[in-house]
Order: structure tokens, then sequence, then C-alpha cells
């Protein structure tokens, strides 16, 4: 298999739209991270969306129904305050997303350390069709 690493050249058009996709991506996570407004995500999601995470069904129904679980609940207490705000990278029809997080240090009580997280989403139509992260398997 060969891998074309060439890059597209970067026009005022590919600029807005990978912008575009970045914002799409920032409006959703602002949806998802408050039950109240979940349900607005439904507008910037495809209808097959895609969950790769295996502890979120695929489908807007399944990550709407999500944002109102305890797992969500923690989730949102542990990315608040955000120590940094997240950095982007769009290309093509990929958004990457970094989220820094301040979590307790195993190893020194009473400390932090700083851990990264990334998600990954891709675009269709102005819509979020699949994402990705690096979400743990549980073993039970």
């Amino acid at each position: 298999m060969t891998i074309d690493h060439t890059e597209a050249p970067v026009t005022d058009l590919v600029a807005a739209q990978l912008a575009a996709h970045k914002q799409t991506v920032l409006t959703m996570m602002s949806l998802l991270t408050d039950p109240a407004t979940s349900e607005q995500a439904r507008a910037h999601l495809t209808e097959t969306y895609l969950q790769h995470n295996p502890n979120i069904a695929s489908g807007a129904d399944a990550i709407i129904a999500w944002t109102k679980t305890e797992e969500a609940r923690h989730a949102r207490e542990s990315m608040r305050p955000a120590p940094e705000p997240p950095v982007m990278v769009a290309e093509g029809d990929k958004v990457v997303m970094m989220i820094s997080r301040d979590l307790p240090d195993p190893r020194e009580p009473g400390k932090t350390y700083r851990s990264y997280w990334f998600d990954m989403w891709r675009v269709e139509d102005g819509k979020l069709a699949e994402h990705w992260d690096g979400a743990p398997v549980s073993t039970e």
C-alpha cells in the first residue's frame, strides 16, 4: 500500500471549509456537555452517525441519551475547568481535537498531572458522521 503524503493547496475556500468543520465540532461539544441542550446536537449529526467508542452506541439517540448518564456527568466534571483551550487540527473531512485535563496523581496524593485526550470526527455535508476517541474498554 502506498500512502500519498502530498498536501492539497490551501485556498481560501478550503480554509473556510476547515474552519467550518472545526466550528461544527465546537458547537457539538458545547451542546453535548450540557444535558439540557444535548437534544439540539441532533441537527449536527448525520442520519448514520457512527460512534467508534465501545461504551456508546452509534446514532444520535444513543449519544444524546449518553449525555444524561452518570458516566457523562462524571466526564463533564473532570473536564471543567479546562486548564487550556482545546487544540484543533482539520484536514480534509477530519477534525482532531485535543483537550487537556488535570487529573489526580496516583503516585503523589494531593498533586495533579496534565493529561491530554484526543477525539476525531469525520464531517459529511457539514454534519458529524463519525467519532473516534481513546475510550477505555472495561474488562468487567
